[in-house]
Parts: structure tokens; C-alpha cells; sequence
């Protein structure tokens, strides 16, 4: 009996134990205890959740505006290292000699440091130790050429008047997508005096006048020259061929052919190193060759262009007594890709851009022949 008194009593103490702790003190106690189990987890409060989401929206702003900081700053280190790079490096130090005379008159050093200067600005080609020569003995040629050609504009009575110049200048600055007052700034941050760089405007502008005086009375393209080159372009998409631009630059003058490469892969103007640099007729045309097909060209070039990829650059390959660097811009296979036919206006206006070239370089190429030219230095 007593034991049955006893049993009954503890379960009377249980049962009491459990009326007085609730849910609540549990939940407590265990929060308390600190527990992991998701079964103490309590769902945030509306303005809880609201608060941490406003934190971390912050947050991700900070860290944007810190990388936006960031990215300011080393765009403006890369133009200020641009525009140092660019500066107007001395050529032939302090000392004033005569560099050449072509036809009696006069380059010096000075003319040429101020040509080079305009190369630079006009070009955003900086000159290094490595591009230095190369770069000489192109502002040289430029030198002469304008010498030439302002002396047969004068020869012929072509003058190019202060108006006239004004708008050449500010044709220039526009298909540069520059202002006026732009053109200015670029042209003091580089150094370049205004008189030399509108002097190779005038210079360039009177030979166009010679060019399209010249090409007058020869330049004409017939309804049989269409024909021909409409049936050329059909007989050629049954051939493999490559859209290339081409830079050639003679052995002797080619010491530093591999930086001119590097520069080449680097920056994607390769016509306008082509129009600078390379030492073929295509130069004019920023060594642009269009479509040309397999059996066109020399084997060693043929072999390397099949190994390209399109955009990309060669490396300088040794023919004969030149350098050829070549830029592969497309390849046409055939029965692969479709070739588009220009229509008998866009042949028309090819061809005759073609003449007009070829009556320029034959011109020039003239005029020079006859030229006497003596270089000092």
C-alpha cells in the first residue's frame, strides 16, 4: 500500500510540474541556452528584415562608388601617362643646322622637330627609342613632299585662300570628331606650332586641286570598265581569297620591325601606322589591299594568312629585300561563305578612286624624280 501511495505521488508531482512550466518559459529557456535548434528559430520583424536590407543596399553602394573612384583615378593616371608620352621629345638638341634642300629651299632641324611634333599630335603616335629612326625618316619624306607640292601649286597658280584654309582646318577636326577649340588644346598639349600644322593642311589641300586638275582630261571610268570588274568579281567567288591590309618596310630600315609588330597588336589603328609607316603604293589607302585570292599572292604570305584568325596581325615576314606585316580583316571560302557584289555605283566610284590614286602617286613620284634634293643630315 505504501508503495502505490508513493507511485501516485510522483505522478501527481510530475503533472503539477508540467501545469506550471509553459510554452513560453521552454522557449525562453531555450533562447536563453542560446540553442542552434531551428525549432527555437524566431522569423525576423517586418522593420528588422527592412533595416538589414537598407544596410546592405549600403553597403553595395559604398563598394560601387569605391570602385567607380577607383576606375576614375586610373583613367585619369592613363591619360596623364598618355599625354606625358606624348609630349614633344628634342630631336636634334639646341643647335640649329640645315637638315636637307629640296629644289634650293631650305628644311632645318628646327623645321623638322616642329613636323615632328605634328606627327605625333595628329598621329597620337608617341616617339620612342625603338620608333625614333622610323619616325624621322618619315617626317622627312612628309617634309619634302610638302615642299613639292607647294611648289608646283605656286608653279601653277593654285592658291588656297585664309577662308578656304579655315574650313580645311575645321574639316579636319571633325573627321577627327573634335571641335575647333579641342583641335587647339590637343595641338599646345603636343607642342605643335599652329603656322606648321595649318602650313600641311594648305600643302595638302593645293595638291588635291593639282591632282583633280591633273586627272581632268584622263580620269574617266566606261560602261566597259563596270563589265569587266562586275565579271572579275563573279569569276573570283569560286575562289579562296582574304580581305588583307599589308605594311612594308624595306630591310635596311627595319632594325626595329618587331616593336613596330608589338605596337601593331596592341593598338588597333593598323591603318593609320600603315598610312605612316609602310613604304607601298597601298599606304594612301592605309595599306588596305581588298579582296585578294589565293593565286595572287607570294607563297609565304599565302601560308601564313591560311593560319590566321580574322583581325589578327602577322609577324614581319622576310621577302626579298622587304619586311611585309600583314593584317587579316576577313576570309571568303568558298561555298562556305556568301560573297556580296557591289552594285555598278560602288564599282564605279571604286575604280575611279583607284585612277585618281594612281595619277597622284605617278605625280608626286614625278616631281621627285626631277627634285633636287640634297639631305645634310
Amino acid at each position: 500500500m505504501k508503495y502505490i501511495f508513493f507511485v501516485f505521488g510522483l505522478i501527481w508531482s510530475l503533472n503539477a510540474m508540467a501545469q506550471e512550466v509553459s510554452a513560453s518559459d521552454l522557449d525562453a529557456a531555450a533562447r536563453s541556452a542560446k540553442s542552434g535548434s531551428v525549432m527555437f528559430m524566431q522569423s525576423q520583424e517586418p522593420q528588422d528584415f527592412e533595416k538589414q536590407r537598407y544596410e546592405e543596399q549600403m553597403r553595395a553602394k559604398e563598394r560601387y562608388e569605391a570602385e567607380m573612384r577607383a576606375r576614375e583615378e586610373a583613367m585619369k593616371k592613363a591619360e596623364e601617362e598618355r599625354l606625358r608620352a606624348l609630349r614633344p621629345v628634342n630631336l636634334f638638341g639646341n643647335s640649329l643646322k640645315i637638315y636637307a634642300t629640296v629644289n634650293g629651299e631650305v628644311i632645318t632641324t628646327k623645321d623638322m622637330q616642329k613636323q615632328a611634333n605634328v606627327f605625333v599630335a595628329t598621329t597620337q603616335i608617341p616617339i620612342t627609342a625603338q620608333n625614333k629612326k622610323m619616325v624621322l625618316e618619315h617626317v622627312f619624306q612628309g617634309a619634302v613632299d610638302e615642299k613639292l607640292k607647294l611648289q608646283e601649286a605656286k608653279k601653277n597658280n593654285v592658291q588656297i585662300t585664309p577662308k578656304e584654309l579655315n574650313e580645311g582646318i575645321e574639316n579636319f577636326a571633325k573627321m577627327n570628331g573634335l571641335t575647333l577649340a579641342q583641335l587647339q588644346t590637343m595641338l599646345n598639349q603636343t607642342g605643335v606650332d599652329s603656322r606648321v600644322f595649318a602650313e600641311q593642311i594648305k600643302a595638302e589641300m593645293a595638291w588635291g586641286r593639282l591632282v583633280q586638275m591633273k586627272a581632268a582630261q584622263t580620269v574617266r571610268v566606261s560602261k566597259g570598265d563596270i563589265k569587266n570588274a562586275i565579271e572579275q568579281i563573279t569569276r573570283d567567288k569560286n575562289k579562296q581569297k582574304f580581305m588583307v591590309s599589308e605594311i612594308v618596310i624595306a630591310k635596311k630600315d627595319g632594325q626595329h620591325i618587331g616593336v613596330l609588330v608589338q605596337n601593331l597588336r596592341e593598338d588597333p589603328r593598323f591603318e593609320l601606322y600603315a598610312m605612316q609607316f609602310s613604304q607601298s603604293p597601298t599606304a594612301k589607302s592605309g595599306g588596305k589591299l581588298g579582296w585578294v585570292s589565293a593565286e595572287q599572292l607570294p607563297e609565304k604570305l599565302l601560308s601564313k594568312l591560311k593560319n590566321m584568325k580574322e583581325g589578327e596581325v602577322s609577324d614581319a615576314i622576310s621577302i626579298g629585300t622587304d619586311y611585309y606585316i600583314l593584317k587579316l580583316n576577313k576570309k571568303y571560302t568558298p561555298g562556305v561563305d556568301e560573297m556580296p557584289v557591289p552594285s555598278e555605283k560602288e564599282i564605279s566610284r571604286m575604280l575611279e578612286n583607284k585612277k585618281m590614286e594612281e595619277v597622284a602617286s605617278k605625280y608626286l613620284r614625278d616631281l621627285r624624280n626631277k627634285a633636287v634634293i640634297e639631305r645634310k643630315a
